[in-house]
């Protein structure tokens, strides 16, 4: 499996031109570390290391391998039924740590809201300042994962479980943004980006058949319609030059228990996803 070439692109020198747009002004609001040409090496090297022990178990799986931001993390994944967010905490040869403060509690806030087991990968970065790519490795071998709180080794298949986790709030949107740019895709539309940050609209920014660029909304709601966004109006106040969607899908759990409305880590979900709605047009 090419993964890093599929989905990270890693970085193999300074002329490697990498370019990411955050198109939200509201993501201003939101602390987020800027993607430096150090942590996406970096993260590469982290997204390597953790494939491989993916690739051994069962049911482990990616839920967002690419590089977005604004963001509570750096990458994020489940096994079993557990949750695992991942943050690349740089470090130099004297154990000193470069990664922020308010990043941890980002992520830390984030994963105790939606029940995500927050995690950091450390990586020895001789001289982050002005790095050499070619000595930069991970800290440990195995997982190199450490809870971003406590510190103590993770090692995802000692505490893998088999216990039913509702869904998070976090983890709907993120799933239905990626469904709607499966979709996007299939009409043969350019996705230039997209965030899953939950205070952050819009979610999506991609072209249209026209080489228009447009922004759009993704909402979900469980067993109910969805409504507008109470927002609506300061969003396309802010996003007023482009034109803009609303993609909107409800979810239903298939159960064993009709009787059980819960919509379960891994479990099958019913989807009704009526395609995007037109909420704005250019003057």
């Amino acid at each position: 499996m090419k993964f890093i070439d599929k989905i990270f692109s890693p970085l193999r020198g300074k002329n490697n031109n990498r370019k990411y747009q955050d198109l939200s002004k509201e993501s201003q609001r939101v602390e987020f570390r800027p993607p430096s040409e150090l942590l996406l090496f970096s993260r590469d090297i982290a997204g390597e290391q953790i494939q491989k022990h993916m690739e051994i178990l069962n049911d482990c799986r990616w839920i967002r391998a690419d590089y977005t931001y604004p963001s509570f993390d750096d990458m994020c994944f489940i096994y079993t039924n557990n949750v695992f967010s991942v943050i690349i905490d740089i470090q130099d040869e004297t154990d000193k740590s470069y990664l922020p403060e308010e990043y941890i509690r980002r992520q830390l806030y984030v994963c105790n809201m939606n029940n995500i087991i927050p995690c950091k990968f450390p990586v020895v970065v001789p001289n982050p300042t002005e790095p050499d790519f070619s000595l930069i490795k991970q800290k440990h071998n195995g997982w190199n994962l450490f809870h971003t709180q406590t510190n103590k080794e993770i090692i995802p298949e000692h505490i893998s479980t088999t216990e039913k986790i509702k869904m998070s709030e976090w983890e709907l949107r993120n799933f239905a943004i990626k469904y709607t740019i499966k979709y996007l895709q299939s009409l043969k539309m350019k996705v230039c980006s997209y965030q899953d940050t939950l205070e952050v609209d819009p979610q999506i920014w991609f072209e249209d058949s026209n080489g228009k660029k447009c922004w759009l909304l993704v909402r979900s709601e469980v067993d109910k319609k969805v409504k507008k966004p109470e927002k609506l109006n300061e969003i396309i106040r802010r996003c007023f030059k482009n034109e803009g969607y609303l993609a909107s899908m409800t979810f239903s759990a298939v159960n064993d228990n009709p009787k059980d409305k819960n919509i379960y880590r891994l479990g099958n979900i019913q989807i009704d996803f009526q395609g995007i709605e037109k909420i704005h047009s250019v003057l």
